[in-house]
């Protein structure tokens, strides 16, 4: 993928195909992120970031990571410094945007080391923060890397910079034009849904993805409702 090779047209259809067939589930995974900001924000234990992180696991299997490893993640995050603006609806571009994201997926996976993780787990800790931050930090993963055309020889931390920099070209250049592309689904944030995109036609449409049937049952375990 080159930003000038992708069209609202094409994000759109392909954001469609993907909400009519996990947008529950993303509704119901935004309600749960929104829910661990005050946690973050006072960086005290709780059970919507712990459900969070697991619940990014469980739903968009991710390979390799044991439930102490999302405890470790959960852990990490909270020693993070969080601040209200970060949760913000705003598309962060530049420069600046490109080195937030991939140093703030970079220190997660340190700590996550530090606290005993064992891998480097880089496609667990962008998508964690993707869910946090979704109008900051681009997803990573086997679909959306054969997408965006990085190569295989490449290792997560060079893949990972090269997929934020075309994301976030890509995505400056799509809110310039026709709206509507994203999507009805909250987070409708431009890469919430390039992620959509590239995940379902890098292969999630033929994926065996887990399709979770009441994904609200989550939600309302922690005593949320719907908002």
């Amino acid at each position: 993928m080159t930003p000038d090779a992708i069209s609202a047209a094409e994000v759109s259809k392909g954001v469609e195909a993907f909400n009519s067939v996990y947008g529950e589930m993303d509704k119901a995974l935004w309600r749960i992120s929104q829910a661990a900001r005050d946690g973050l924000l006072g960086r005290q234990e709780s059970p919507a970031v712990g459900t969070l992180v697991w619940t990014i696991k469980s739903w968009w299997g991710v390979q390799g990571v044991r439930r102490e490893v999302a405890q470790i993640t959960a852990q990490a995050l909270l020693a993070e410094e969080w601040t209200g603006e970060l949760f913000e609806a705003v598309l962060a571009s530049g420069p600046d945007a490109e080195r937030f994201a991939c140093l703030r997926v970079s220190r997660l996976v340190d700590e996550m080391v530090a606290r005993g993780a064992g891998r480097r787990e880089f496609s667990f800790a962008s998508k964690t923060l993707h869910w946090l931050m979704p109008w900051r930090v681009p997803v990573y993963d086997s679909f959306v890397r054969k997408s965006v055309g990085v190569p295989t020889t490449w290792g997560h931390e060079d893949a990972y910079r090269q997929i934020v920099s075309r994301q976030l070209v890509a995505a400056e250049a799509l809110v310039t034009g026709p709206t509507g592309w994203a999507g009805d689904v909250e987070p409708k944030s431009p890469l919430r849904a390039l992620d959509k995109y590239l995940w379902w036609v890098g292969g999630g449409s033929t994926s065996q993805a887990t399709l979770v049937k009441d994904p609200w049952s989550v939600v309302y375990r922690l005593g949320l409702r719907p908002e």
